[in-house]
């Protein structure tokens, strides 16, 4: 985003973790009035109580401010947060007033970061492997053509060349269609049956097999040991995923096995992009392909789109990645499985007229991840809530949770949508609620209102939700957190446990303010003494007004403001733009 502020020019500069790359942002000097109207008063006064955590600034009727007074404060802190309906420049959203300004105008270039880096992960050795997303597959899930001809269209012949299913005592062969590297160029790589389980059967690449039991992490190989680990976790995953998420093309009590008839879930394990390097710490760790439940006809016949289909309800997992960080292999799975069950339970049971936008599918995923990681043994430190959130803390103004930035953007992307997912879980239904998303026939912000409206008993909570309620008070979760938070609302720190055909599955709460901010003590400003704070999310000085794309909100607060004992009383500047809401939040 590009934060516009009226005393400086603010840089918004961070440093994500794993990728070592900053942000900074510029602005123009901006004009600090709003046209006043001349039929309304120019001031009011409100006054609102300590026992009141949330309250938003009623502008109504006046042209001008609004003089706000706080009473019987104790040891408490007051935060303006701004929600914004629609993109409003900086100029337009109000602002707190203050004795004294300086105006300067403060620019900088901006350092652009590697492209479309979907999330981190840690090896035994302490190093750092950044996960990047397949955009061809990506894309191509996001917008499935409905030339997919399924089951009905089955061909035995083109099944045996793509899934060998007569798996003998010494491991079958195979070949698999992947694409060579980045030029475009589909070859076939022969791999072996190396193990299998109830619900998965892992290949091998040949070249990414070895028989040694070696503890080399970074040979590009992996032992029929770890084939049969890989193997053992996704049936975890499968038992645990299904009864939330749904069920895959094919798959599921009375299913059929889908497009290659085997009711088990291939993983091939190869050398994705053929790029791998014993020092490789970044790529791809794997993915979920919708152009594999296509016949090739289907793919021959599809418009500008040139592929080969493996015919077959099938995953891809980079052998490196799964010998170096197998806690973020099995992750991987957990979140790729998502997207093939979406692709089922979304486009085909619709006949293809409904299209998950990239915000909402992502973020099932990654609450997919939230959920089963803990169920399939990956440690705790690699739960997204401590990958996702530390990010959130600086970018969570950047976009809306319903915006996809991609390209470079896209690890903030991947935060604020995920995010925005453990928000609904933890104060809208936890599993219960991602069972309707993904079983109402219906995608995107429509699907989350439907689901909210049918876990959560309207009664208890005064009237039917929309979405644009939903998310305007999402808000209070970057406030309140911890043991004296309010039950009244909203927060990050709710644990939600459900309990399912006998699996307990928990979304766990956690308190942003105790989570340590990746940027902490690194100036925000180049040119003032202005620092991102050691824990918690970013707060800007309520001396400054930045731009607000749609659908975002922006926190403030101010030292005089912090830690009052007593009453307090502050002088609000109505925004010019009707799609602001001003909320003052307590404590």
């Amino acid at each position: 985003m590009r934060y516009i502020i009226v005393m400086i020019k603010k840089i918004a500069a961070f440093v994500i973790v794993a990728l070592a790359a900053s942000y900074a942002a510029s602005c123009d000097l901006l004009d600090f009035e709003a046209p006043p109207d001349s039929n309304l008063p120019s001031s009011k006064e409100m006054s609102i109580d300590n026992s009141a955590p949330v309250s938003e600034v009623d502008f109504s009727g006046v042209s001008g401010s609004v003089s706000v007074r706080i009473n019987n404060l104790e040891n408490k802190s007051v935060y303006l947060v701004k929600y914004a309906a629609a993109r409003v420049p900086a100029g337009q959203t109000g602002y707190a007033v203050f004795n004294e300004y300086s105006a300067q105008p403060l620019a900088a270039a901006v350092s652009p970061e590697r492209s479309a880096a979907s999330g981190v992960f840690t090896a035994g050795d302490g190093s750092v492997g950044v996960r990047y997303d397949h955009l061809a597959a990506q894309r191509f899930n996001g917008n499935p053509p409905p030339a997919f001809s399924g089951g009905a269209s089955r061909v035995a012949a083109e099944n045996a060349q793509a899934i060998r299913k007569v798996y003998t005592e010494d491991g079958s062969t195979g070949r698999f269609w992947v694409e060579a590297d980045s030029s475009g160029k589909w070859i076939q790589t022969p791999a072996v049956l190396r193990a299998e389980s109830k619900y998965a059967a892992v290949w091998v690449a040949d070249e990414n097999f070895t028989q040694s039991a070696s503890d080399d992490s970074a040979d590009n190989k992996i032992t029929r040991e770890q084939a049969e680990s890989l193997a053992s976790r996704f049936d975890v995953i499968y038992q645990k995923e299904t009864p939330i998420f749904g069920h895959e093309y094919g798959g599921g009590d009375g299913g059929d096995g889908g497009l290659d008839g085997d009711l088990k879930i291939q993983i091939f394990v190869y050398d994705i992009a053929g790029d791998y390097g014993r020092e490789q710490t970044s790529g791809v760790f794997g993915y979920f392909w919708a152009k594999d439940f296509y016949t090739q006809a289907d793919i021959d016949r599809m418009y500008n789109f040139e592929a080969k289909t493996n015919a077959a309800e099938i995953f891809y997992l980079d052998a490196h990645f799964a010998d170096k960080y197998p806690d973020g292999a099995i992750s991987t799975l957990a979140h790729e499985f998502q997207h093939m069950i979406n692709f089922n339970e979304k486009a085909v049971k619709s006949s293809f007229k409904l299209s998950s936008e990239t915000w909402f599918d992502e973020m099932l995923s990654m609450l997919a991840e939230d959920i089963i990681d803990p169920l399939s043994g990956v440690a705790e430190s690699e739960f997204p809530y401590n990958q996702r959130m530390p990010l959130f803390l600086n970018v969570y103004s950047e976009c809306a949770p319903t915006t996809w930035l991609g390209g470079e953007s896209a690890l903030n992307s991947y935060a604020n949508s995920y995010a925005f997912g453990a928000y609904l879980t933890r104060n809208f239904g936890g599993a219960r609620l991602i069972q309707e998303m993904m079983a109402n026939g219906k995608v995107n912000e429509e699907s989350v209102a439907a689901a909210v409206n049918a876990v959560l008993p309207t009664a208890d909570q005064g009237g039917d939700w929309d979405f644009v309620e939903i998310l305007s008070r999402y808000g209070e979760a970057l406030i309140f957190s911890g043991k004296e938070k309010p039950s009244s609302v909203f927060s990050f720190d709710n644990t939600t446990i459900d309990t399912i055909n006998g699996t307990e599955y928990t979304f766990t709460g956690f308190d942003i303010w105790r989570m340590d901010n990746p940027l902490a003590g690194q100036k925000l400003s180049f040119k003032y003494n202005m620092f991102y704070p050691s824990q918690g999310p970013l707060v800007i000085d309520a001396g400054y007004i930045v731009d607000m794309p749609k659908d975002t909100f922006v926190v403030q607060s101010n030292a005089a403001w912090k830690n009052k004992t007593g009453s307090l009383t502050l002088t609000l500047r109505k925004p010019a733009s009707s799609a602001v809401a001003v909320f003052i939040m307590i404590k």
